[in-house]
């Protein structure tokens, strides 16, 4: 068990370090306002995909809704629930470590546990609150938490929480699934007792029962509100659909992986600890060797031979994780958030066998893939010092310096009210509650943060815009819906959304295409239409359009 001093100096270390990124200094951006007005639409009573259309899984949805129904629907809600969320999976952390390390450095469960804040937290990995990828490490923390208790004594009962946790992560975000996909092979690997079990196969059906059990209940309870059909077609075909349609065409692995490997926010989160996680990786693959061939690799102590098999899952867990990270070879600092864990795992077992060293050798040898070198001059405690130097300026350099930039950009308003977004602003002040107002574009957060809803399903321009047969039903149905509900404003927020959806206005469009706007869109021509017969460009604030319409 953790103790309470642990839980209330990890929840407050977790409020310190989040508050960065709570509504008073950093303003909502995009995909949090997509997540955040489904949430609301389903707290309102609402459904995902039939009244707020999305191609992400259900997870994030509830997990929203969740929040609004016990904080209020408000910013402050979003950030209360995912602090809490990263909170536990670092007490998780904490547990881990202090299973992993026993009594050997009572520091390490701390060094764990803030690490998994400081990365999660990372300015290179996150820019804002309420992503799929936050939320879902907690659901790994438990997969890796029941796995270490599986392997020191393994129950169907644990298999079973392995299968389940994995599947909940899954319908938060389908590249968390790492951990869940490398834990047999580890086992086999590394020749762990659990795989010449008598019971070997009824553990594996204990976890295969768990991840189906959850994804059954899951499409069990989309089935009985009659969305199931919708889920899987918004978060598979069509989620598939539109990134091909971006990358204009499906990337081969390896250059995905490359990408990945080189992208900014990968080096600038993970490279640091590069010399930790690279040892860790070593020592697992040192350990699984020995165990290959030691002739009583059987008799082995059971929390030695657990660690090494714990060490070569996480190996494993990373790779996975980093291959299905960036599959659609987007790079988006927040796709590398789910290699975390086992990040953080690696780095504990790198520092290890630095810690156990003996005090008085002369000669620290340090091997690095296959390159061996000795650091004659550099004595083990010395470089004990210097490792932990190093992890706690980490731990200390990165996230005060991310937090002073976002609080001087707030101009240190850390404890007012939550930011609001210009756009929604206009659209509050210049709408009456009950009015209906339609984003063009992809800044769904103008809806959520005004309180006025959206006339269609579509609250952002994405389903429409990708040539076929699929958008042309669409458009025809948002044609239906904004006769049936006219709006009585529409804000076109597509210059400042990027390349992807085409300006309403005609003037507008010809420069947008001339700046190098895509033009391999569906015909869009009813949407045009409809807005110049029955909407006025009224206001443009920065590159956005504001139309008012039905006057």
């Amino acid at each position: 068990m953790i103790k309470s001093r642990v839980i209330l100096l990890i929840l407050l270390a977790t409020v310190v370090i989040s508050w960065q990124y709570a509504p008073s200094v950093n303003p909502q951006r995009r995909d949090s306002g997509i997540f955040a007005y489904t949430g609301k639409v389903i707290h309102d009573g609402g459904l995902p995909y039939v009244d707020a259309w999305d191609n992400k899984l259900p997870g994030v949805f509830y997990i929203d809704a969740v929040a609004f129904w016990l904080f209020g629907v408000n910013l402050w809600a979003l950030w209360i629930m995912e602090m809490l969320f990263i909170a536990f999976a670092a007490l998780l952390m904490f547990w881990l470590i202090t299973q992993i390390t026993v009594s050997q450095d009572r520091r390490l469960p701390w060094l764990g546990s803030l690490l998994l804040l400081m990365l999660v937290r990372h300015p290179a990995l996150v820019s804002n609150t309420n992503f799929t990828e936050p939320y879902a490490l907690l659901f790994q923390m438990i997969v890796w938490a029941a796995g270490y208790t599986f392997l020191q004594k393994p129950t169907t009962r644990a298999g079973f929480v392995i299968g389940f946790a994995s599947g909940v992560a899954l319908l938060i975000k389908q590249t968390t699934v790492g951990a869940a996909f490398a834990l047999i092979p580890a086992i086999w690997i590394s020749r762990h007792p659990v795989w010449h079990d008598a019971r070997r196969w009824r553990y594996l059906a204990s976890m295969i029962a768990g991840g189906l059990s959850c994804l059954g209940l899951a499409a069990l309870f989309l089935a009985a509100q009659g969305i199931l059909d919708d889920a899987l077609k918004a978060s598979f075909l069509e989620a598939g659909s539109f990134h091909d349609w971006v990358g204009q065409g499906t990337p081969w692995i390896g250059v995905t992986i490359f990408h990945s490997l080189i992208a900014l926010s990968f080096v600038l989160a993970y490279g640091p600890l590069l010399l930790f996680w690279g040892a860790g990786m070593r020592w697992a693959i040192q350990q699984t060797r020995q165990t290959i061939a030691s002739p009583h690799a059987d008799h082995r102590d059971r929390h030695t031979t657990t660690r090494a098999t714990l060490a070569l899952w996480a190996m494993g867990a990373f790779v996975i994780n980093l291959v299905l990270a960036n599959i659609t070879d987007r790079a988006y600092e927040h796709y590398y958030i789910p290699l975390i864990p086992s990040i953080v795992i690696l780095v504990v077992f790198g520092l290890l066998p630095i810690l156990l060293r003996n005090e008085d050798q002369s000669t620290l040898p340090f091997s690095w893939f296959n390159l061996n070198f000795s650091l004659r001059a550099l004595r083990p405690l010395r470089l004990k010092k210097w490792s932990w130097r190093y992890l706690i300026a980490l731990l200390i350099l990165i996230p005060l310096g991310s937090s002073l930039a976002r609080f001087w950009l707030a101009d240190w308003q850390l404890f007012g009210p939550a930011q609001t977004d210009e756009i929604a602003a206009y659209v509050a002040e210049h709408t009456a509650p009950d009015d209906l107002v339609w984003v063009w574009g992809a800044n769904t957060l103008v809806n959520f943060q005004s309180g006025r809803d959206s006339p269609t399903p579509y609250t952002y321009a994405y389903p429409l815009i990708v040539p076929g047969d699929l958008s042309e039903k669409r458009i025809a149905e948002v044609i239906a819906d904004l006769n049936a509900k006219p709006p009585v404003m529409i804000v076109d927020s597509t210059v400042s959304d990027g390349d992807r959806v085409p300006p309403l206005d005609a003037d507008r469009r010809a420069a947008w295409w001339a700046s190098g706007g895509r033009r391999d869109v569906a015909n869009l021509d009813p949407i045009y239409e409809y807005v110049a017969a029955r909407c006025v460009l009224a206001d443009e604030i920065g590159q956005v359009a504001i139309y008012h319409c039905g006057e």
